[in-house]
Formats: C-alpha cells, structure tokens, sequence
C-alpha cells in the first residue's frame, strides 16, 4: 500500500536536518574521515569513471605518491656502486683524454716527456706559456666532454661539471653561481665578482641541488704522466694565498668532504 503524502513529508524533513544539524559524533579516525571525503568527491567527478583499483577510490593518493617519490629522488644521493660505476668513467676519460690528446698535438705514437713539457708555446691568446700547461688545458676539456658523453644520458641532474662556487663574505654561506650569471660577469668583464669562487671539475650531488655536495674530483694531467698528481697551491696575493685547491674545495663544500684526484696512469687518489 502507498505511505500517505504526509509521510513521505516527515522523512524528507528528516533527512534535511540530518545534514543540516552539527555533527555530534567523534570522529572515527583522521584516515577513515579523509577517505569518505575522497570516495565522496571522486563520485561526484565522472573522470574517476575512467579509473580502476585505488585510482577510481582515491585518485589524489596516487598523485600525492607520485610528488613524495618524485621528492625522494630529489634528496637521493649516490650510493656506493654509483660513486664506483662514476670513478671508473672518470678514470678511463682520464686515459682517453691523455691518449688522443697526445696524438693530436704531439704526433702519432708520440709521448710527454721532461724535455717536451718544458718547451715554450704560445696558445690561442698570444700568451707563452709551457707545453705542460698548453696539453693539460686540452686534456681537461677532452676529459670533461668524455664525462658529459658518457653520464650525461643517464646521471643527469646530478652531477656538474667546473660548477662555480662562492663563499658569500655577508652569510658566510657558500653560493652555487647559476652558469649564465658567470657567463654574463665575464662578457662584462666583471672579473673581480668571480674572486674566491672555485670550480671542481666534477662534483656529485643530489638531484638539481649543486650545493648538496657528496664528492668532488679534479683531474691531474702531470707532465711527464709519470709524474704524481698534485693540488694545486695558489700563489702570493690570492685570496687563498699559500693553501692548496683541496683544503680550499673542504672550505668552501664541507669539511666532511675528501676531494680526490683522477690521473690517467694512477687513477682516482
């Protein structure tokens, strides 16, 4: 039989004064609050239609995963077989580096030796300089561009070549200088802003963050090779006057931090 009209009345009234009056009951839980209101929304959204699984339930949890994991790698250091897989392509661009560099500005089959590295050269901008110093600059880049070949594809994001770090004389805080900005203080020919800044060739760091630092690696091309890798030492009148470029890299990166120097014949130091 059909309610009457006058009871199909009172229910509505009721209904509307369940949603309408305050909530009068504890809470079941905060996790168990927030999914109702989800589950509720995502019946309200005809995208969740589309959805299956946990997506159709609560399609902002997959998304809130996804930014923590995407943050996570941010943070994400190298860990030990990654240092390792990187010390090994540092050493063999090393080589490389030192071998075709040698073929093509000394001749085929030709080496460094005393005698060579002590001959005088004049380089690109008219300055005289040793053939010790003239190799090692082409060294350098031809090991740098072999390390951009071969992590480049796979490790970007974290690792930088030659970045530019400043220590801040107002914070004390050291800076990582954005590429750009040096490059626009040196077309300026604003020399003096670079001043205490220092350039490792390789740094680790976490992802996107050059100030993360976790190692730090210069090559070393002596002259002949089979002379030992060292620092170097800055002269007389610098701002780092009479330290070495590893103690000054500690300064300014961390002091926790053991720079190493990589050489073709001696490898990772």
């Amino acid at each position: 039989m059909t309610p009457p009209r006058w009871v199909w009345w009172l229910c509505g009234l009721l209904l509307w004064t369940a949603c309408a009056g305050p909530e009068v009951r504890a809470p079941r839980s905060y996790s168990q609050a927030t999914m109702d209101s989800a589950t509720a929304g995502c019946l309200r959204n005809p995208a969740c239609a589309s959805q299956v699984g946990q997506d159709a339930i609560l399609p902002w949890l997959s998304r809130t995963a996804a930014r923590a994991a995407e943050a996570a790698a941010v943070m994400r250091l190298w860990d030990a077989a990654e240092v390792a897989r990187v010390e090994h392509v540092l050493v063999e661009c090393a080589k490389r580096a030192n071998f075709e560099v040698n073929e093509r500005m000394l001749g085929p089959g030709k080496r460094t030796s005393p005698v060579v590295c002590r001959e005088k050269v004049v380089d690109s901008n008219g300055r005289e300089i040793t053939r010790a110093m003239q190799l090692g600059e082409a060294k350098h880049a031809a090991a740098l561009e072999c390390v951009q070949r071969e992590l480049g594809t796979t490790d970007a994001g974290r690792f930088s070549l030659e970045p530019r770090y400043l220590r801040d004389a107002k914070t004390g805080r050291t800076r990582w200088l954005e590429p750009e900005e040096v490059a626009q203080w040196l077309r300026n020919g604003l020399f003096h802003l670079l001043t205490g800044s220092i350039a490792p060739d390789v740094v680790l760091h976490a992802m996107g963050n050059p100030l993360n630092v976790q190692r730090v690696y210069d090559f070393k091309f002596p002259c002949p090779v089979t002379n030992e890798p060292s620092w170097g030492r800055y002269p007389p009148g610098h701002v780092f006057e009479n330290l070495d470029q590893r103690t000054v890299y500690q300064r300014l990166l961390g002091e926790g931090l053991t720079p190493k120097t990589v050489s073709p014949n001696l490898g990772v130091q």
